[in-house]
């Protein structure tokens, strides 16, 4: 179920009057109802998928906990549920979103060698939100194990409500469990100011969607399609891609917050002007917050973050913002993007250290001039994520550059 679908505007016009008129234990089971109806919608045997992984990643928090409050040998058995409940869920991932890329590889890589027969693509339908289902399992499991759950507040109806709450399951925000539970344990109270401005945040988005992001999204077409364009019209369609990515996702991201707001509830923001931001580091902490926080506390620091020198700090960003890129899309072109933003942020390391306190002297005119560089770092990242494949995009680049090449008389 999509938001912006009519049987969607039906469905919450069912359940908004019906959630503020019950007592609030009821409201809560009414929730955890609602999201897995606005799931199964989807697809209903997938619903079994995400109940199984719900199960199986609160079973584990269990025992790490049962774990924690024994000895000797406890610590061990924390960790190998730990490991259970994070390897779960990226194999239920890697299946459903990587298994048909993997092998889609190897047939191409053993067609180039000329090494025995191709393997059968799997025909597999990608279950709703899964990535974000796996981001949010991960971040559970994890922080009960660092302690930063306490015992008391690992409830089955606070954990099935925190997973199927169904204003964020299909594009987040990304929730964490402690600022969540907070407020499902009481269950908010009904608020005018709430209703109103949800309501309002949701027709914002809807707006964005609607009237900006779809609009402008036409004029981004030619990236799909580079050898039937001319370099002037893929430039342009870079820019207008930047600015359909940036509607659509932040229209989304409203229409959610709105949602969650008229249930009483508050979940992160997302975005924040993050093409006004000077160097790609603040670009990443306003754009898709919670996307960046998450891979902050559960790969960069996890990796080793900036604690192991800076050659280990490079390596970490470029890990951490490769395995974002493939979160995005089961392609090698979504690699290649995280690749892009990794090597962006390396740079920008790089830069700060050796020579960008020197410039920071020069004040307002070196802000616009780092603004605007950023900016079009991210646009030209944007063609790798717009693109259909890496060989579009490596055509695309390649017209960029020759008219680029001309224009300076080259």
């Amino acid at each position: 179920m999509i938001f912006t679908t009519g049987v969607f505007a039906l469905f919450f016009a069912l359940v908004l009057p019906l959630y503020w008129v019950l007592p609030p234990r009821a409201r809560k089971y009414l929730l955890i109802v609602a999201g897995m109806v606005f799931y199964a919608y989807y697809y209903v045997p997938y619903l079994v998928v995400v109940l199984v992984m719900t199960i199986l990643t609160y079973i584990a928090a269990l025992a790490i906990l049962k774990a924690r409050d024994g000895a000797g040998s406890s610590k061990g058995r924390a960790r190998v549920w730990l490991f259970v409940g994070v390897a779960a869920s990226v194999l239920v991932l890697g299946y459903f979103k990587y298994w048909k890329m993997l092998v889609s590889t190897w047939n191409e890589l053993a067609s180039r060698i000329h090494m025995g027969h191709p393997a059968p693509v799997p025909d597999i339908l990608v279950p709703m939100a899964i990535s974000f289902f796996t981001f949010e399992f991960i971040h559970f499991v994890s922080d009960v194990y660092l302690g930063k759950i306490d015992r008391e507040t690992v409830k089955v109806p606070d954990f099935a409500l925190f997973i199927f709450f169904f204003p964020t399951l299909v594009s987040g925000p990304i929730k964490r469990y402690q600022g969540f539970q907070k407020q499902s344990q009481s269950m908010p109270e009904f608020a005018l100011d709430n209703l109103l401005g949800g309501g309002k945040r949701v027709i914002l988005g809807l707006a964005q969607k609607f009237i900006l992001a779809d609009t402008i999204g036409r004029f981004a077409a030619p990236l799909a399609a580079p050898e039937a364009w001319s370099a002037q019209m893929l430039a342009f369609a870079a820019y207008a891609y930047a600015f359909k990515i940036y509607f659509d996702f932040a229209g989304y991201s409203d229409m959610a917050i709105g949602l969650a707001q008229m249930l009483g509830f508050k979940v992160p923001e997302n975005f924040d002007r993050p093409y006004f931001q000077p160097n790609i580091a603040q670009f990443w902490r306003h754009w898709h917050m919670s996307l960046s926080s998450w891979i902050r506390d559960y790969l960069y620091i996890p990796l080793g973050g900036s604690r192991l020198g800076f050659a280990r700090t490079l390596a970490n960003l470029i890990a951490a913002f490769a395995i974002c890129g493939l979160w995005h899309g089961a392609a090698w072109n979504f690699v290649a993007w995280g690749l892009w933003h990794g090597f962006g942020m390396v740079g920008h390391r790089i830069w700060h250290r050796y020579l960008g306190q020197r410039l920071a002297r020069f004040g307002t005119p070196v802000h616009f001039l780092n603004v605007f560089l950023t900016f079009n770092f991210v646009v030209a990242g944007w063609v790798l994520f717009a693109s259909p494949s890496l060989s579009a995009a490596a055509l695309t680049y390649a017209k960029l550059a020759g008219a680029c090449a001309r224009l300076i008389g080259l």
